[in-house]
């Protein structure tokens, strides 16, 4: 038998098979298959990694096979090689490509000669870009017109020296990166314990290159017309988010759909490049984990019709809905649905309105709180009283309003009940008091249901108040010595143009001559149901005008006497009203009310 060849080179661990008998061939001064012949091996089964090649050589090198069977590139399947202790396909492994560093070529060259150029098997893998040694990037050089041709390194160097050599010179150094260097450890040492030790080379590196893609913003679904070195920064991106785990990889999802600028983002778009790959992959068994984190995101954050299939399987059950189906559900305007969470959760109505999805239990959400509200008209209905009059109810506070859209206005209907109840646990009478009922009682004293109302929820006409006939609120009845002027209109707020000629006890004729000549203040308020403007006249400015000056009627009511007597008196004793420009008025200033009193008024 052949004796072990004593002048081989020695095995550089990495290298590739092909590139090693080109090199040894280039020192004997033939060629690879001529060489390969010579030893009773042939070259293209060589190139193949089979077996019994591998054994050979061993014999020959006098080292064990499996060194050698570790460094081979060797098919496994359709598109599929085992790269080192790695499996890649064609995607990634381009085994008839010419990939090496030109500083190693040059310096190989330099220190050896042409048989100490070796090929690098890590650099047959397109996703590695950077030299390990010498940090440079990869280059790529022509082919030959057959594929045994170009598995000889030595000689395709050799004919392209001046270009390797070109750019050495302008050689462009890259940083290291930690996906490349997962993929080099894989090569070499094999999978490592994470969940992606199941994933082939090529897997890992579209993944991470499509991911990186999306999470950059980029929404095409082609990748391959970019920059070499913007895929390279895709792919870091994407892996750093991959290698830490399933929790980091659904935490970038949930990030591209928050980044998402559809006005209805769906998962097709937000995942951009990263759901073609899933989509295509979605299959293979290794994959398995990968698409399930992926589906399970599809389902908590888009709706997912039932029936729909994604990455092969259906919804258990409903977590989103579409706008529309969830209008369906509810019977609610899509508008309404989206302003009635925003109030529920405390957002603003630009941010409520954003919103194209709902969850099922923000649907249930949303319906139960609107079963707890009345509308305007409902209410009153309830209450037995007119919009206007809760309205009222509203704006004295004894009823909250919850406001939703722009024009309606609800209330609680917990506190609408309660009223009613209230009023129905009254005593049906007062003995020994004559009573009116609440319409007659606000009519002949002149003063809003909703202040009686008020002061009676607030306990300000205990032992005043009846039950008697009628629906809700106009079941009561009042004793008609229940109020008295002094609690008739409270000065609380700013009052309107009717309570103010009620409170200074004179016609609203005159209150707007006194604000005419500047004694009083008038302001106009908006109503946000009606959109119609009312006046009302401000409360700084009453109290203003009653430090310096009191009406006929105040001074009637303060000496228990009819108006008419002391206006009268007044003339025949000379005290004039203020001169008001607008027009004759009966107010007169304190300091001359004073002295004809003989008292403070």
């Amino acid at each position: 038998m052949t004796a072990p060849l004593k002048l081989a080179l020695p095995f550089i661990e990495g290298e590739t098979l092909s590139g090693y008998v080109s090199r040894n061939a280039k020192l004997h001064e033939t060629t690879p298959r001529d060489f390969c012949s010579d030893l009773g091996m042939r070259w293209p089964f060589l190139c193949s990694g089979r077996d019994h090649q591998i054994e050979r050589l061993a014999w020959l090198l006098g080292v064990q096979p499996s060194l050698l069977k570790t460094w081979r590139t060797r098919k496994i399947g359709i598109g599929r090689y085992e790269v080192g202790r790695a499996i890649a396909s064609t995607g990634t492994l381009r085994r008839t490509a010419v990939r090496l560093c030109p500083r190693c070529v040059e310096s190989a060259l330099s220190d050896v000669g042409s048989h100490g150029l070796f090929q690098m098997l890590e650099w047959s893998i397109l996703c590695i870009e950077r030299c390990a040694h010498h940090g440079c990037q990869l280059m790529t050089i022509p082919s030959a017109a057959f594929s045994h041709a170009t598995y000889d390194f030595v000689t395709r160097v050799m004919e392209h020296r001046d270009k390797i050599s070109r750019a050495n010179d302008s050689c462009v150094l890259l940083p290291d990166i930690s996906f490349e260097a997962y993929v080099r450890r894989r090569i070499w040492r094999g999978p490592e314990d994470d969940w992606l030790k199941d994933l082939e080379l090529t897997q890992i590196h579209r993944g991470s290159l499509s991911l990186g893609a999306a999470m950059s913003g980029f929404k095409e679904k082609f990748l391959k017309n970019l920059p070499s070195t913007e895929l390279r920064s895709f792919s870091q991106i994407g892996f750093e988010r991959l290698v830490d785990g399933p929790d980091a990889y659904r935490e970038a999802l949930i990030e591209l759909h928050r980044q998402s600028g559809a006005e209805k983002p769906y998962y097709t778009t937000d995942f951009g490049p990263h759901y073609s790959w899933l989509r295509e992959a979605q299959k293979e068994p290794a994959m398995k984990a990968m698409i399930d984190v992926a589906r399970e995101h599809v389902f908590d954050n888009y709706p997912t019709p039932t029936g729909k299939r994604v990455f092969g399987e259906q919804p258990k059950k409903r977590i989103w809905l579409s706008m529309e189906e969830a209008r369906r559900r509810t019977n609610l305007g899509v508008v309404f649905l989206k302003l009635l969470l925003g109030h529920l959760d405390g957002i603003s109505k630009a941010e409520a309105l954003k919103r194209t999805e709902l969850s099922v239990k923000e649907v249930e959400r949303a319906k139960a709180y609107r079963d707890t509200l009345l509308n305007l008209k409902d209410a009153a209905s309830r209450l037995g009283i007119l919009p206007q009059q809760v309205k009222g109810l509203q704006i004295r506070g004894v009823l909250n309003t919850i406001k939703i859209t722009s024009s309606l206005r609800y209330l609680l209907r917990k506190q609408v009940d309660g009223l009613v109840k209230k009023a129905e646990t009254l005593p049906h009478s007062l003995p020994g008091k004559s009573t009116v009922p609440l319409k007659e009682f606000c009519r002949a004293k002149g003063v809003h249901l909703a202040r009686v109302i008020e002061l009676w929820d607030r306990g300000g006409l205990a032992g005043k108040v009846c039950r008697g006939d009628g629906a809700g609120l106009q079941a009561l009845e009042l004793d008609w010595n229940a109020l008295c002027g002094k609690t008739t209109v409270q000065l609380d707020r700013d009052l309107e143009l009717t309570e103010a000629a009620s409170y200074l006890q004179i016609s609203v004729i005159s209150i707007r001559r006194l604000r005419d000549a500047g004694y009083l203040e008038v302001i106009s308020r908006r109503n946000p149901d009606t959109n119609h403007l009312k006046q009302y006249v401000t409360k700084h400015s009453i109290l203003e005008f009653e430090r310096q000056y009191v009406t006929l009627g105040q001074l009637a009511q303060d000496q228990n006497v009819r108006p008419i007597h002391l206006a009268r008196k007044f003339e025949h004793e000379n005290l004039e009203p203020i001169n008001c420009i607008a027009g004759h008025v009966r107010v007169y200033s304190k300091d001359g009310i004073n002295g004809w009193f003989g008292k403070n008024v």
